[in-house]
């Protein structure tokens, strides 16, 4: 048991290490741009959207060139990247549902709450996006449930 779950992560782990690269570089991207934008008189939650939105797009570009296997999926590039901004999405309820609860149920301060809340969706969102967003057809095949047998 133990074997065959250290044997799936280090399965993962350079996968896993490429996109914690793409998530940082994202990042940098996102609050460089909130940066420029918040010092040039752009209110902050405009400021805050733009930044997200181009982190999520230079996250896409290198999820889909280092990261997954793009080619693997029969998906057209349009679902690919609807999918992915989708798990991104999910990504911040995951974050809000974390602080709110870390803060409010739990009696975290706010930094510790925002840090247990990066984790959980850095954890959740890449599962979703190498279980589902880019999934092989051949994976999805094989666990897709037969209804035609009796």
């Amino acid at each position: 048991m133990v074997g065959s779950i250290l044997g799936r992560v280090s399965g993962i782990a350079p996968q896993l290490s490429r996109y914690s690269v793409a998530s940082a570089l994202a990042l940098a991207l996102d609050f460089a741009v909130y940066l420029t934008l918040t010092t040039s008189a752009v209110s902050p939650p405009v400021a805050g959207v733009v930044g997200y939105s181009l982190g999520t797009a230079l996250h896409f570009l290198l999820s889909t060139r280092f990261v997954f296997d793009a080619r693997a999926t029969d998906k057209v590039h349009a679902r690919l990247f609807g999918e992915f901004a989708l798990s991104g999405i999910a990504g911040m309820g995951i974050t809000a549902l974390v602080i709110a609860l870390a803060t409010e149920a739990a009696g975290l301060a706010a930094l510790p709450a925002k840090v247990l809340a990066a984790a959980a969706s850095f954890v959740i969102v890449f599962g979703l996006r190498r279980a589902v967003v880019f999934s092989p057809r051949s994976f999805r095949a094989e666990h897709q449930p037969d209804h035609g047998r009796a």
